[in-house]
C-alpha cells in the first residue's frame, strides 16, 4: 500500500497536465542541410541532386501545476523585414498566415504572452527566437544555456548575417535572462533539460514527463529530421561531430524508455504524428 500511495504522489508531483504543439508554419530548405548522404539505395547507386523539402515550425506550450513553459518562440509574422535577405533565399517560408502568429495561437489555447512563466529555447537560432518580442513586458524566466549564449554573441561580433538575429539578441538584453550551466537541470518536476550540443555548442533537449506517466522528448535542432536517427548523421547544419555523434545514442538511450514519444520541431510530417493546438497531447 505504501508503494502505491507513493506512486500516486510522484505522479501528483510530476503535474505536467497538458503539452499544446503550436503551429508556426512552414520554411522550405535544401535536404543537404539535414542529411548528408541519399536517402535510398537507388540514390546511392545513382547520385542526384538534392531536393527541396518543407520542414514545420513549431514550438510547445507545457503546463505544469508550478508554471506555464513556453518552448521556443518561432518565427514572426515581420520574418520578411528581420531575416537577412541570405536567409530569406536559403530558408524561405513557404507557409504563414494569421493563423500561425504565436499570439493567434496562444489565443487558441487561452492563453495570452503574459500568462507565460518561462521561455525555454532549444538555442538561438533566428527560426526559434522570432517573437520574443511579444514577451518583453511580462518578463518571463527566459532558460538559455550559457554555451549557446557566448556563441550567439561572438556570431554576431564577427557581423555574421546567419543564423543568429543581433535584433533578437538586443531584446534578450532587456529579458529576465536565467543561463542555464551545466549539463542537466530539472526546471520543475518532470521537466528536465539536456545540454546536447551537436548542432550549436548550447542546444539542449527537452524532456517532459505528464502526469499520465508519458514522456515527450523535444529535440529542437539535435535532430532536423527523423532520417537522422537512421543514419546518425547530419548534414550541413552539423557543429560539432563528435557530440552528435555520441549523444545521438544517448538520445536513442532516452527513446526507449517506456511510453516514450520524440517530438522533431522541423518533421515534415509531423502534424500527421501530432495534433496542433488546440488539442492536446497528455
Amino acid at each position: 500500500m505504501k508503494t502505491n500511495l507513493n506512486h500516486k504522489n510522484n505522479k501528483r508531483n510530476m503535474s505536467v497536465n497538458k503539452i499544446y504543439l503550436l503551429d508556426q508554419g512552414k520554411i522550405s530548405a535544401d535536404l543537404a542541410w539535414f542529411l548528408p548522404t541519399p536517402m535510398t539505395e537507388e540514390e546511392m547507386r545513382n547520385p542526384k541532386p538534392r531536393s527541396w523539402t518543407d520542414v514545420s515550425i513549431m514550438s510547445a506550450v507545457i503546463e505544469h501545476k508550478d508554471g506555464i513553459i513556453l518552448f521556443d518562440t518561432g518565427i514572426s509574422e515581420k520574418v520578411k523585414e528581420k531575416w537577412p535577405q541570405i536567409a530569406l533565399s536559403v530558408f524561405p517560408v513557404t507557409k504563414f498566415s494569421d493563423e500561425n502568429r504565436m499570439e493567434n495561437q496562444l489565443r487558441q489555447i487561452g492563453l495570452k504572452p503574459e500568462d507565460i512563466h518561462f521561455i525555454v529555447f532549444s538555442h538561438l537560432h533566428l527560426d526559434h527566437t522570432g517573437n520574443l518580442d511579444l514577451f518583453k513586458s511580462a518578463k518571463p524566466a527566459v532558460i538559455v544555456h550559457e554555451k549557446e549564449l557566448k556563441y550567439s554573441l561572438l556570431n554576431v561580433w564577427l557581423n555574421k548575417p546567419v543564423p543568429y538575429l543581433l535584433k533578437d539578441l538586443e531584446i534578450l538584453r532587456e529579458m529576465n535572462v536565467v543561463p542555464m550551466s551545466t549539463d542537466y537541470l530539472e526546471l520543475l518536476p518532470g521537466v528536465e533539460l539536456y545540454l546536447f550540443g551537436g548542432h550549436t555548442p548550447g542546444s539542449i533537449i527537452l524532456k517532459v514527463r505528464t502526469q499520465n506517466d508519458n514522456n515527450y522528448i523535444f529535440t529542437g535542432d539535435f535532430i532536423h529530421l527523423p532520417d537522422e536517427l537512421d543514419f546518425e548523421s547530419k548534414g550541413w547544419l552539423l557543429g560539432n561531430a563528435e557530440e552528435y555523434y555520441t549523444r545521438i545514442r544517448l538520445l536513442k538511450a532516452l527513446m526507449k524508455l517506456p511510453r516514450t514519444n520524440v517530438i522533431i520541431t522541423h518533421d515534415p510530417k509531423l502534424w500527421d504524428k501530432y495534433p496542433k493546438a488546440p488539442k492536446e497531447l497528455k
